[in-house]
């Protein structure tokens, strides 16, 4: 990829990555983060407009994961 399109990539991913971590953490709900995301610029790069549940899902998933096996 070019540098341009690096630079468009890594800020909208850091984007949807910082509400997914807020969805995971209860800090908002689903529908808020939802609205979050559409609202990032080239969202479409990280993820499809019609997967953004199913990725916050996994998300919220892969936190509470990562958050039990501290107790097992």
């Amino acid at each position: 990829m070019s540098k341009y399109k690096d630079y468009i990539y890594d800020n909208a991913e850091k984007e949807v990555d910082s509400i997914s971590d807020d969805y995971a953490k209860s800090k908002i709900d689903l529908d808020s983060a939802v609205d979050k995301i559409k609202k990032v610029d080239n969202y479409e790069m990280i993820v499809d407009e019609y997967n953004i549940e199913d990725a916050l899902y996994y998300a919220k998933h892969d936190y509470e994961q990562k958050t039990l096996s501290k107790y097992y």
